[in-house]
């Protein structure tokens, strides 16, 4: 994988029409591939941006509230509900770790 690449996955797993959030809120299916392209890229991403000055724009409209994203009240199942909430997490810590310096 390149850092194009990487930047592509995240911007098509979290903002496209074709993104993981677009699939849970209208077909209330968790991509669970496309969900781990997401986490590798971001980790390739973190390691990639790690002590440089900038992030691309792309990811970072990515990464625009990103746990808020994965809050749902309702059309899911209570275990459902936490796990979709743990993903949304998991995702902020690493967006944590890709904008810190």
């Amino acid at each position: 994988m390149d850092i194009e690449q990487a930047i592509d996955i995240i911007y098509t797993g979290l903002v496209s029409e074709k993104s993981v959030l677009v699939r849970l809120a209208s077909f209330r299916i968790l991509d669970i591939g496309m969900l781990d392209q997401v986490r590798e890229a971001l980790d390739f991403a973190t390691k990639y941006y790690k002590g440089k000055p900038f992030v691309p724009k792309k990811i970072a409209m990515a990464m625009v509230d990103i746990e808020g994203a994965f809050i749902f009240n309702s059309g899911f199942d209570e275990e459902m509900l936490g796990k979709i909430k743990d993903i949304g997490t998991e995702l902020q810590e690493k967006v944590m770790e890709l904008f810190s310096e």
